[in-house]
């Protein structure tokens, strides 16, 4: 379904997700997927021409667009163009891995891509991580443009060359003795103007420094020019950088020395640095979420966790800490300059200890970030600030780490730079230790739905061992009573009917009647004894085999209803194992008794045959059918056993019972291998 303009997104997101994919099926299953998600759908459309139309005229949040394309224009080629026109996070979908495809995907620098297939967890976090990063780029965009205007407008100001100027303005002699300066250079050195002028940089500057300007000054000399230098001027109030023009001061077209302007460009340095340092960190902030989607333990999550802060959040070393029973921090994953600080360290979360009273032991206790900027001045840091200095450590961030909302440890971050963690750079702390915390959790319930799964599986095989126990006590009981009903019961029986023949020869008048009579009783009681034993358990299967022993039951039991038998046994041996044959014979048995009393069949085929090593029963009717699911719940219900025992004695030796019925007559059919009941 392709859509003309905005739909109305869920009131939650109201973001809005233009659909590029030219199959429609899938296109149409992206976007229900998405709508299910809380997302409008712009499209979806199938071709690059429609998608750049659409994506022109809807705005959306997002595109998700499928690599290849219809037509002669792909998706790539759509992508470069909506980029051109507007700036929206881009996704990739495709079912090709090929470099040369990704490297021209590439260049429109997407946010990620989606390799098909991929599940809706897999598409939502995609989704969420990219509208995430694109916001935070925007906002740094926004910010490298403040700061870009604030440090424009400083250098207009500077720009002006009078003694109310703030930039550096002085001039030098060929002899490099200061000659000019204004007000701004006066306060940067904390001299007065009569202290600076006639002087040379040498007894101004370190002699390092003062070298360095007259080498300067030399080289713009001789090569009669304007360069640019960026310096560094030691000033009253500490280092500061400098943007320093300087030029050849001629008069009369004669060299007389050097000019300089030197602008402050301190604040733009920092700027830049800060602007770098929080880049790095959205990068370790998205990269920590793509370990979270794909670490396969908790502990892997740690390590990678402080690894990418490292590696991308320009950190000098990070390690996280689990507390011990005793409120101890335990090493549990470390990256960096950490390795050398971690030594015999001792954190305590207990405020009553010494070593719990830090930074680390503080966030803990509070569960908020805890920032320490000058680490080796901090009163709090005094236990550990030796081992700091050894390791370069000057500014540190704990954060605390969470499990199922308690407070279980600390991931704590090391900077070489005092200062290092301003509030934009605390506020992403927070977020990577909210997702660490969040991932966390996730973890624990899998753990806890894998155990739970565990125990459901162990007391389903406890329940299955006790079906197992019971099932052969009943076929022992069902072999003791069939063999007493036959030998003992039977034997007796046969005895009085003997007796009772013999006194009805010898007797006479209305006696022999009665013996005649109760002749034939003991004789109907002897068939009925038998059919019961034989019904118990056939002798057949003991003394001739599950064959002769189904071929006997059916011929009986049809028999007598009048139903017609036919039995094919295709390959099978004399002997099979005892669990396999009971199991058969039962199934067999349960099935033909549903037919009789249920069916209205006319007649039964019995099919036996080996195949892929196990034994294959099958059992069909030509009767009027039932509805099997009905049956199945009333069985569930304990209204009708006969489906659930032939399915549990089929589970019970590793095979599998189907059914299946229509207008055309029923069919039970069950698999029972062979290896599985003879190991």
């Amino acid at each position: 379904m392709t859509q003309t303009g905005k739909t109305t997104g869920n009131a939650a997101t109201g973001q809005t997700i233009l659909v590029v994919e030219d199959d429609p099926l899938v296109a149409r299953a992206l976007a229900l997927r998405l709508a299910a998600m809380g997302y409008a759908i712009a499209g979806p459309v199938a071709s690059a021409s429609a998608a750049v139309a659409l994506a022109a005229s809807e705005r959306p949040d997002l595109v998700l667009m499928d690599i290849v394309l219809a037509g002669d224009v792909d998706g790539i080629e759509a992508a470069r163009e909506i980029l051109e026109a507007q700036r929206v996070p881009l996704l990739y979908l495709t079912a090709y891995s090929d470099e040369e495809r990704f490297a021209r995907a590439r260049i429109t620098a997407p946010y990620a891509y989606l390799i098909k297939p991929y599940n809706d967890r897999e598409l939502q976090l995609a989704i969420e991580l990219a509208l995430q990063r694109h916001h935070r780029d925007r906002l740094l965009q926004l910010e490298a443009e403040r700061q870009e205007r604030r440090i424009e407008e400083l250098a207009t100001t500077l720009s002006a060359l009078v003694e109310g100027s703030t930039d550096c303005i002085f001039a030098k002699d060929a002899d490099g003795r200061y000659v000019l300066c204004n007000h701004a250079f006066e306060q940067l050195l904390g001299r007065s103007r009569e202290e600076i002028l006639g002087r040379r940089d040498d007894a101004l500057f370190a002699a390092e420094v003062a070298a360095r300007f007259r080498a300067d000054d030399q080289r713009v000399a001789a090569a009669d020019a304007t360069e640019t230098i960026e310096e560094e001027f030691g000033g009253v109030d500490g280092s500061r950088t400098f943007l320093t023009t300087k030029g050849c001061l001629k008069i009369a077209g004669e060299l007389r020395g050097v000019f300089a302007i030197a602008r402050d460009i301190s604040a733009r340095k920092n700027a830049e640095l800060r602007l770098r340092r929080l880049s790095g960190f959205y990068n370790a902030l998205a990269q920590t979420n793509h370990a979270i989607m794909h670490a396969e333990s908790a502990d892997e999550l740690l390590a990678r966790a402080c690894q990418i802060v490292v590696d991308h959040g320009g950190v000098s070393g990070a390690w996280i800490g689990l507390l011990d029973a005793a409120g101890w921090l335990r090493v549990a994953a470390e990256h960096g300059m950490a390795k050398t600080y971690l030594g015999g360290l001792r954190i305590s979360i207990d405020g009553q200890q010494e070593e719990g009273h830090g930074p680390v032991g503080t966030a803990m206790r509070a569960g908020s970030i805890a920032v320490c900027n000058d680490y080796l001045a901090d009163p709090r840091t005094r236990p550990w600030q030796e081992r700091a200095r050894m390791a370069g450590i000057s500014a540190s961030a704990a954060l605390p780490v969470r499990r199922g909302g308690e407070v279980v440890g600390a991931f704590c971050l090391y900077a070489g730079q005092a200062g290092f963690f301003d509030q934009a750079l605390i506020e992403l702390l927070g977020e990577l230790a909210s997702d660490i915390s969040f991932a966390l959790d996730n973890f624990d319930a899998d753990s806890r739905r894998q155990r739970a799964e565990a125990d459901l599986r162990s007391a389903r095989d406890r329940l299955h061992e006790l079906s197992a126990r019971l099932i052969g006590v009943q076929e022992a009981e069902r072999r003791r009573l069939a063999r007493d009903l036959h030998d003992d019961i039977g034997q007796n029986l046969t005895m009085i009917k003997i007796v009772l023949h013999g006194l009805a020869r010898w007797g006479a008048g209305g006696d022999a009647e009665a013996v005649r009579e109760a002749g034939e009783i003991a004789d109907r009681t002897l068939q009925r004894v038998r059919a019961l034993s034989v019904a118990l358990r056939p002798p057949q299967l003991d003394d001739l085999g599950l064959v002769p022993a189904l071929r006997a039951h059916l011929d009986s039991t049809c028999r007598h209803a009048g139903i017609k038998a036919t039995l094919v046994a295709e390959g099978c041996p004399a002997h099979f194992p005892e669990e396999i044959g009971i199991a058969c014979f039962r199934i067999a048995q349960e099935a033909l008794n549903n037919v009789v009393r249920h069916a209205g069949a006319t007649a039964v085929a019995l099919e036996l045959r080996l195949a892929d090593g196990a034994l294959r029963l099958s059992l069909r009717d030509d009767g009027h059918g039932f509805d099997v699911p009905a049956a199945l719940t009333s069985a569930t219900r304990g209204q009708s056993l006969g489906l659930l025992s032939m399915q549990e004695r089929a589970e019970l030796v590793g095979g599998q019972l189907t059914v299946s019925s229509g207008a055309a007559g029923s069919e039970v059919r069950a698999s029972l291998p062979l290896a599985e009941a003879t190991s």
